[in-house]
This record gives C-alpha cells, sequence and structure tokens, in this order.
C-alpha cells in the first residue's frame, strides 16, 4: 500500500484578489473595458444592476474581453505567494470578484487549489466569503486581504496577512486576530502626482490665446470661454 503523502504543517493561506492580489478592482476594470470595447452596452449597466451586484459582474465578465497577464499584479506578495506555495502551503483565492474572472487570474498564475468566488447569484463578500470558505476548510485558515469588507473573515480566521491595508484597517485587525506579515502600499508623494500629471507641459497651452491676443478679442467673453475649455482639454 502506498504511503499518503505527508500533510504540510502550514495552515491553507486563503487569498482576496480585489485591492490585495491585485492593484485594482475587477469590477471597475469590467466596466472600463465595456466602455472601450461594447460602448453602446453602458446604458444597459443599471438594468443589470437591478438584479443585484452578484448578476452585474457575471454579466460584464460575459461581455468583456479581460486578458489576466495583462493586470496589475501586487509584485512583491504575489512572489511572496509563490515562494509560500513551493514551500507546500495551500492557497485558496477567496473573492467577491465573479468566478469566471477570477478563474482566468488564477489558470494565468498557476499556484491556487480552487478558487472561490461570486457566481452571479450570491456576492461572495464579507460574512457570505467566510461560511463559503469553511465550506471548504473545515480547520483554521490565514487569510490575507486589505479593506474593512474582510473584517469579518479576519475575525473567522487564525491569522491575518495584511496587503496594502490602512492604518485603521490595520489597527482594527490586530485586535482582533494575529497578523502574521504585513505588505505595505507603495508611497506616494505629491511630487510624484505632479510628475503624472506634467504640470511642466501646461505652459505650452496658453498659446491657444495668442490669436485672440494678436486680435485683440481677448476681452471677448464667448472667444475667451471656448479658448479656456481648449486649454483645460488640452
Amino acid at each position: 500500500m502506498m504511503p499518503l503523502p505527508a500533510k504540510s504543517p502550514l495552515a491553507p493561506l486563503c487569498v482576496d484578489l480585489d485591492g490585495t492580489l491585485l492593484k485594482t478592482d475587477l469590477l471597475f476594470e469590467s466596466l472600463a473595458r465595456l466602455l472601450k470595447q461594447k460602448p453602446w452596452m453602458m446604458l444597459l449597466v443599471p438594468f443589470w444592476l437591478l438584479r443585484g451586484k452578484a448578476a452585474l459582474k457575471r454579466t460584464l465578465a460575459r461581455h468583456v474581453s479581460m486578458n489576466p497577464a495583462l493586470l496589475p499584479y501586487n509584485q512583491p506578495f504575489l512572489e511572496w505567494l509563490r515562494a509560500e506555495k513551493s514551500r507546500g502551503r495551500e492557497l485558496f483565492l477567496a473573492t467577491a470578484a465573479d468566478a469566471l474572472l477570477a478563474e482566468a487570474v488564477a489558470a494565468h498564475l498557476g499556484i491556487f487549489t480552487a478558487v472561490i468566488a461570486s457566481d452571479g447569484r450570491v456576492n461572495l463578500k464579507g460574512k457570505r466569503k467566510l461560511e463559503a470558505l469553511r465550506q471548504i476548510i473545515p480547520g483554521e485558515f490565514e487569510y490575507a486581504g486589505d479593506s474593512s469588507a474582510d473584517i469579518g473573515i479576519f475575525q473567522g480566521c487564525s491569522a491575518a496577512i495584511l496587503v496594502n491595508a490602512s492604518p485603521s484597517i490595520a489597527a482594527r485587525v490586530s485586535k482582533l486576530v494575529p497578523v502574521a506579515k504585513t505588505f505595505e502600499s507603495e508611497k506616494r508623494s505629491w511630487k510624484i502626482y505632479l510628475r503624472a500629471l506634467r504640470v511642466h507641459q501646461w505652459t505650452k497651452n496658453v498659446l491657444i490665446y495668442i490669436p485672440l491676443i494678436t486680435s485683440h478679442q481677448l476681452l471677448r467673453g464667448a472667444l475667451l470661454l471656448h479658448a479656456t475649455v481648449g486649454v483645460v482639454l488640452f
């Protein structure tokens, strides 16, 4: 009789997707892609939402094309997950995102044992996610998350991994459960935002006023308004 493989002493790790493994939210990504790929369908979004958030996510997932390789992953956290997988730890992707998209992400990464996600009927968030996790993992598990929606799950896990969590969330979680590891978000200064906005390039836009100045029509309200709109748009 063949001996059974030894069970890993590491507790299973359940990983949130939106804002944790990803730096974005797949619902917003889906809406952005719908706007780009099928803009006429944006008019239907309010009607899809009337059927519930889970139904909205499933409908969007069916209508948009999304390449999981191009999504913005939290690379330091992802590398740590791969290291944990190599140590023999079981990883579960547990997300409120729709299963069609979550399974595509899991297939791309190849590190998850199973995917627990919204199915078009149930929005797997908060306590509903915890209930689903307990059905699959009867014993202790650790959970990696980032937001207030994860507080209920942190209460039910054996240890927390905080990823991009705000100081207030981190303080709340530390009172509920031991924090095994923390991944902090990149610090951003106002200089980074200024560089991204390219404020130094804005001065070129004032050239739009040159025709008004040379024709002595700078004080004409309608023309000045149109030129100012042009400056802002550029």
